[in-house]
């Protein structure tokens, strides 16, 4: 394999920082754990190895294939620290897949993919902008359910609901509420409209919800038309 001059090296060098750092400025705007930083470092690194294991070793141990192979390896760990969990919520998996792309960007340039590399970074930047958006809409109608919580009033049960809800993934669509007064007790009646959560998880949320003790009756009606 025939050594390009350092001022190519150097080049590919700023390409693999430059489609870390464009990565990077999106997830940086959404706050998240990875950042502007961590994926220009990732992709800056993965091509700094790429180009040692290619060009440094002389003979036939030349295999940069083999430190593709190890960066992609050491990426999972960065990526395993950007994954985070609350209760039956998980949160950074997109962003543990950015810094996967990140390096993948690092090595494609540093091998002198230039156009493969650049084309691979407007089409994760086009993903991670436009797919979480369109989300909603895309949907199948079936994940749309509707249930209803009977409840004594000012307790706090729709807040907590509605924070389940949401930390499971589901999509809040409707809510409609009706106001009786049963032996000088205040009762609501709530039917709640959500999407994009899975069936398993509503069964959990509901079941907690029935243990509350202002909580009269819970009753799940279905999917919605």
């Amino acid at each position: 394999m025939d050594t390009p001059s350092s001022l190519e090296l150097i080049g590919r060098l700023a390409l693999a920082l430059a489609l870390g750092a464009v990565l990077g400025l999106e997830r940086e705007a959404r706050y998240k754990a990875a950042g502007l930083r961590t994926h220009t470092l990732v992709s800056l690194g993965a091509a700094l190895f790429t180009i040692a294991g290619a060009y440094a070793v002389i003979g036939d141990q030349n295999d940069p294939s083999r430190v593709a192979a190890q960066v992609v390896t050491g990426i999972g760990f960065i990526g395993a620290g950007a994954v985070m969990r609350s209760g039956v919520n998980v949160t950074g998996i997109t962003t543990a897949a950015t810094l996967w792309m990140a390096a993948a960007f690092g090595v494609a340039a540093a091998m002198g993919l230039y156009t493969v590399s650049i084309v691979a970074g407007v089409m994760t930047l086009l993903v991670v902008v436009t797919f979480g958006p369109l989300k909603p809409y895309v949907m199948f109608r079936r994940s749309k359910r509707r249930f209803m919580v009977r409840y004594h009033a000012g307790r706090g049960t729709l807040e907590s609901l509605f924070s389940s809800l949401e930390e499971s993934g589901g999509r809040i669509m409707g809510v409609w509420t009706t106001k009786e007064e049963v032996e000088g007790q205040r009762l609501r009646q709530t039917t709640v409209e959500i999407r994009g959560i899975a069936e398993v998880d509503l069964a959990k949320v509901l079941s907690r919800l029935a243990d509350r003790d202002e909580v009269e009756e819970v009753d799940q009606v279905g999917s919605a038309n």
